[in-house]
């Protein structure tokens, strides 16, 4: 049987170290590329001012969203995953894209620029749970870390 000593333990603590930074590294990368989601997002919704077709701006729009729903809780983001998951969840079940629809993506967009320039990590605190509980309202929609689905 295998023994273990402090030179385990040391190696260990060093890798474990390692692996830490990686990861924090990692999160960094994810808030870079989490702006840079979130301005994209926004340039496509400025072509529908442009009269571009709105069919095609929401597809793309829930392309990104997938995305940063995918990838939020991995860096301790739930909060950004649960809009990200309202907003694909939404952008599913809708086909007409009516203003009033429209109205209802603008403010996940808006959510999600929140979340991004306050760096809402984790659950996003009582700010977080009011804006999901108000998108929960105008989707008809359970939003929130149990909600993923999208």
């Amino acid at each position: 049987m295998a023994s273990f000593d402090e030179n385990d333990s040391s190696e260990y603590a060093r890798l474990i170290a390692k692996a830490e930074a990686a990861v924090e590294a990692l999160r960094d990368s994810y808030k870079d590329q989490f702006r840079k989601d979130v301005d994209q997002m926004f340039l496509l919704w400025a072509k529908l001012e442009d009269g571009a077709d709105r069919r095609q701006v929401m597809d793309e729009i829930y392309a990104i969203a997938h995305n940063v729903k995918g990838q939020g809780g991995s860096f301790g983001y739930d909060f950004v995953t649960a809009l990200g998951a309202s907003l694909c969840r939404f952008l599913r079940a809708t086909s007409a894209y009516s203003d009033d629809d429209l109205k209802i993506v603008r403010a996940h967009l808006d959510a999600l620029l929140l979340a991004a320039s306050d760096d809402m990590s984790g659950d996003g605190g009582g700010k977080g749970r009011d804006i999901l509980r108000d998108l929960s309202l105008m989707t008809g929609y359970p939003v929130g870390s149990g909600a993923t689905d999208g």
